[in-house]
């Protein structure tokens, strides 16, 4: 009796676990790590929570049109230890993003290092340190 009720805390705990564990990637399997790419432009939303802090930015193409860029950061504490707060960087700020594009081409990108509307460059590097551009 004891060991049905154990094995079946076991598979609750995993069915509960089970989503949040697939929900966290490594970078170096979506993003192309090997170099980075400068995108320039506003910030227009930011979630400021984890599992990764997630900025919008407003990117001119070469159409003169405005692309959606979702640029995932670290998470909370990450942020907080390469000196980046909540108001670090704020909606509306003009930053460039140093960041690693996504490898399905999608408008989704992980953030290497911000240049800062005050000219100061943050690194904020989503990949291991010995393999941050």
């Amino acid at each position: 009796m004891f060991m049905t009720r154990l094995l079946a805390l076991v598979l609750a705990c995993g069915a509960i676990a089970a989503p949040a564990s697939s929900a966290h990637h490594t970078v170096a399997l979506t993003h192309d790590i090997t170099h980075t790419v400068a995108l320039m432009g506003r910030v227009t939303s930011i979630r400021w929570q984890n599992p990764h802090v997630v900025y919008h930015l407003a990117v001119a193409d070469a159409n003169g049109g405005v692309v959606d860029w979702e640029i995932e950061s670290r998470h909370v504490q990450g942020m907080r230890q390469d000196g980046v707060d909540v108001d670090t960087i704020k909606v509306g700020d003009l930053v460039t993003m140093n960041v690693l594009l996504a490898l399905d081409g999608s408008h989704h990108a992980a953030t290497a290092s911000v240049i800062l509307p005050d000219g100061r460059t943050v690194r904020l590097c989503t990949v291991t340190d010995n393999r941050c551009p």
